[in-house]
């Protein structure tokens, strides 16, 4: 695998992306995806920052373990909640450790390196390779862009996705609370011309669906979740070959219910000492937390009736084939 690096040519992008801390952004475009189990397809260009060179030979030769267990997903998309859910199944439901050590510590972000600077130069990729097994991986990387040895060792991995709408609004918040100098319209513009982190969106959840054929994924859904928080616990625990006794799930239910997520520091990132990602850290407002609201259409009373048209014409032009429309809209 090797990548293609292409500049943004856009004009409005070219002509406000200083004002919006964005100038360091470009496209990166995985050339050989041969590995990858799908067929008749020529992946995208994603948006990353001038970082990925300079950690990509890290990636290319990333070792991948049998026992680890991935979270993958768009940003935005219930990411978290998921990586604490699979973090407490396949460790004995140990609700001590989970509050009292960051899940950021528990579960890190294996490719934060190729969009932000993480403190004293570390390497999110070196922070991986050094934990004890079995490890517990987040990433956003998309399916043509994880590493090689993925293909051949095919670990467990859960890939959760969420209405585009939602993923908007959350993802604005979540950027300007990090770097983002733009208006809330300024950035959903800009999402839908794929020039935000990870994007496209719509190239990033079908690649992970279109690999259904896969014994080692498990696709999961934010509104399936919020519909039916149990069954989908009672679904991750047997994927991961997990026991528990109703009382203990009904535990979990309630740890992972969104007032309690909401409130949960070591979810949160609000420790003093964690800084990943470029993230403040310290107590915030609740509409500054890392888990926001948690609304299933909160997007309703965020977006103009105009965006929201916009939004959902965005997405039945981009995809084509209806069994994909669906996982969408």
């Amino acid at each position: 695998m090797s990548f293609e690096y292409i500049e943004i040519d856009d004009p409005t992008f070219l002509a406000t992306n200083k004002e919006r801390a964005e100038e360091d952004y470009l496209l990166v475009r995985a050339k050989t995806t041969s590995d990858v189990p799908i067929e008749k397809w020529d992946p995208p260009a994603y948006c990353f920052t001038t970082r990925f060179s300079r950690y990509e030979e890290e990636l290319l030769n990333m070792e991948v373990k049998p026992d680890d267990i991935w979270v993958a997903s768009y940003p935005k998309s219930g990411t978290t909640w998921s990586q604490e859910m699979v973090w407490l199944i396949c460790n004995d439901l140990d609700f001590d450790r989970a509050k009292s050590e960051s899940l950021r510590t528990r579960f890190p972000f294996l490719d934060v390196s190729l969009i932000h600077d993480l403190p004293n130069d570390e390497s999110s990729f070196e922070r991986v390779r050094n934990m004890p097994s079995p490890r517990f991986i987040k990433t956003h990387l998309p399916v043509s862009m994880l590493p090689s040895q993925y293909w051949k060792v095919r670990p467990k991995t859960v890939y959760i996705s969420r209405n585009v709408k939602s993923v908007a609004v959350s993802y604005y918040h979540h950027s300007k609370n990090y770097f983002y100098r733009g208006t809330k319209e300024e950035f959903i513009r800009s999402f839908m011309k794929d020039l935000e982190f990870y994007s496209p969106i719509h190239s990033h959840v079908i690649g992970y669906h279109s690999l259904e054929n896969c014994s080692n994924i498990l696709y999961l859904s934010y509104e399936e979740m919020k519909r039916n928080l149990r069954g989908t616990i009672v679904k991750v625990c047997e994927f991961f070959g997990r026991s528990y006794s109703d009382e203990q799930i009904d535990q979990l239910c309630e740890h992972l219910s969104f007032d309690s997520m909401r409130v949960n520091k070591a979810c949160n990132y609000e420790d003093k000492d964690d800084q990943d990602d470029g993230a403040p850290s310290g107590e915030k407002a609740p509409d500054d937390r890392f888990i926001r609201r948690g609304q299933l259409d909160g997007w309703r009373d965020e977006l103009s009736p105009e965006l929201i048209e916009e939004l959902d014409k965005w997405t039945r032009r981009v995809v084509q084939e209806e069994e994909h429309l669906k996982l969408f809209l």
